[in-house]
């Protein structure tokens, strides 16, 4: 489920299965740092609802081109077992607004736990 608005996402708050990381990211060359990971808004297209961010996140930096208004940008990260998800409510000129949504379960660091699990 996507929160669109401040009241959808106290909804999801309240179900408490993930963490959420409000921003409101201006256009800059420095690094965001939202929840374990690091944004960079690149580009911001008021006219079409469009934006390009980078993303950081376990040392890797991925860009995230023409991405949509309440479009969920899914990435993965080492140390959870579920995505990580960015959504955008809001684009203006050089700025975007909305959140990062990450799981709160942790995936199991060791061997032998892993192979208990499956």
């Amino acid at each position: 489920f996507i929160a669109t608005n401040g009241k959808e996402l106290s909804a999801l708050k309240a179900l408490g299965d993930r963490s959420y990381f409000e921003f409101n990211l201006v256009k800059s060359k420095q690094p965001y740092k939202l929840g374990d990971v690091m944004v960079t808004l690149k580009n911001a297209d008021m006219k079409r609802n469009r934006y390009t961010i980078e993303l950081v996140a376990d040392d890797k930096k991925v860009e995230k081109k023409d991405k949509s208004l309440n479009e969920p940008v899914q990435f993965y990260m080492s140390k959870y077992r579920q995505p990580c998800e960015i959504v955008v409510n809001q684009v203006s000129k050089d700025r975007i607004v909305g959140y990062l949504s990450q799981p709160k379960v942790l995936a199991p660091r060791t061997a032998t736990q892993t192979a208990s699990n499956q």
